[in-house]
């Protein structure tokens, strides 16, 4: 197994999927800047930690190339 680019990986900041996934990463910050003002309490450490591991794993998986399955039509 190889792991290769996706070819617009330059233009990644085009794709939803990776905006989506960098809205993500940045929840934490976005969360801690409401819980400053007052209106919520703020998150966990370990909270915040997971979610950004979990937007780079998102970003790091739609870069990646992937095999494509070779289906056979079914009659």
């Amino acid at each position: 197994m190889s792991i290769k680019p996706i070819p617009e990986w330059r233009q990644a900041l085009e794709l939803a999927s990776v905006r989506v996934c960098l809205f993500i990463g940045a929840f934490p910050d976005i969360y801690n800047t409401v819980a400053a003002m007052g209106w919520l309490d703020e998150l966990p450490a370990a909270a915040k930690w997971c979610i950004r591991l979990l937007a780079v794993i998102c970003i790091a998986a739609r870069l990646i190339k992937q095999e494509s399955i070779n289906r056979t039509p079914t009659p």
